[in-house]
């Protein structure tokens, strides 16, 4: 058998990266430093805003392929519901606080059951969280918070709304400082909830992505990897889909039993060589994105953490044939906090 995930996904992954990426901040830690304490509430609290605040805008996201590329994105939140369509055409997602749902050429599909806040790990678990001064975002006063790597240099960089606590942007930096993927606002009407949740589009089923507390027979699932850990299993109509998180950046790999055919994924990847495994490697919205095979098995990874972490955490796990990923996705399914 032949498999491959579906290509049309690939390239959608960065609008599930606003639906996702929030619950990440409702687990943030304290820390003895009054400003670490005040970097993790900040960060706390972009969860309740999206909760408490209903909002319509517009948001930019920009990546680098290596070329710089940008798109625009029409996001609504309802209720802590929230629709996202990209501009033009190409894609949308639903979210509805317990799955995300993705639709692209084929329909809607059920893409990641989501964890709740205790599942998740700390931010300040393994990133050092500061806030860094002030900033504007359409319009609007906002603070900074940073999540530095161990050396110091800042891995992301968050502008919490000051009036709402909203997550009005995001940046990822690579361990030189670059910014490597980037979502901003650039319109946003903000209004306190006074309606009911976004109406699920035709065609979303909570069925089709089904929970798990293990995996089948067949399938692997390391409860930690390079610093991630593992937070939710689901299982989708063409394999299984594991959900990662460190704190501050997720990760998720989709698996399939069967064999990769290499010809059939979408083009524009790069075949490189990591831990003597051949993987096709892509730089999308959502963030970086590995496909490869071992064993019977086909990984498809996406992860929004910055480059540096990727390929660690892509080497480790291709190396290892007995177990599968050591963490895995997405800006897609990463954290941006708009859920």
């Amino acid at each position: 058998m032949t498999v491959l995930r579906r290509p049309a996904t690939v390239a959608l992954c960065a609008l599930a990266t606003f639906a996702v990426a929030w619950p990440i901040a409702a687990s943030a830690g304290v820390g003895s430093d009054p400003d670490a304490r005040e970097a993790a509430r900040l960060v706390r609290g972009t969860r309740a805003a999206a909760h408490d605040h209903d909002f319509t805008g517009l948001a930019t996201v920009t990546w680098t392929t290596p070329k710089k590329r940008t798109a625009q994105v029409h996001v609504t939140d309802v209720s802590g519901s929230i629709a996202i369509a990209a501009i033009g055409g190409g894609g949308a997602v639903f979210d509805d606080g317990r799955r995300t749902y993705l639709k692209d050429r084929l329909g809607w599909t059920g893409l990641v059951v989501e964890p709740t806040a205790h599942d998740l790990p700390a931010p300040d678990r393994r990133w050092q969280l500061t806030t860094a001064g002030t900033s504007t975002v359409a319009g609007r006063p906002a603070t900074v918070v940073l999540a530095a790597r161990p050396d110091g240099t800042p891995a992301q960089r968050m502008v919490v709304d000051d009036a709402t606590g909203l997550l009005l942007a995001r940046d990822i930096l690579g361990p030189r400082g670059k910014v490597e993927r980037s979502v901003s606002f650039s319109t946003i009407d903000v209004r306190e909830r006074d309606a009911g949740p976004v109406t699920p589009p035709a065609g979303v089923e909570n069925r089709v992505a089904q929970s798990l507390t293990s995996v089948p027979e067949g399938y692997r699932a390391p409860g930690s990897l390079s610093g991630f850990q593992l937070v939710t299993r689901s299982r989708h109509p063409d394999g299984v889909l594991l959900f990662y998180s460190d704190g501050v950046f997720t990760a998720s790999v989709f698996e399939q039993q069967g064999d990769l055919d290499w010809d059939a994924l979408p083009a524009g990847g790069t075949d490189t060589q990591l831990a003597d495994t051949r993987t096709r490697t892509y730089h999308e919205a959502s963030g970086d994105v590995a496909v490869w095979e071992r064993d019977g098995l086909v990984y498809t990874c996406v992860t929004d953490a910055p480059s540096d972490v990727f390929t660690t955490m892509v080497g480790a796990m291709a190396s290892d044939g007995r177990s599968t990923p050591e963490a895995v996705v997405d800006f897609v399914l990463g954290p941006f906090g708009w859920g």
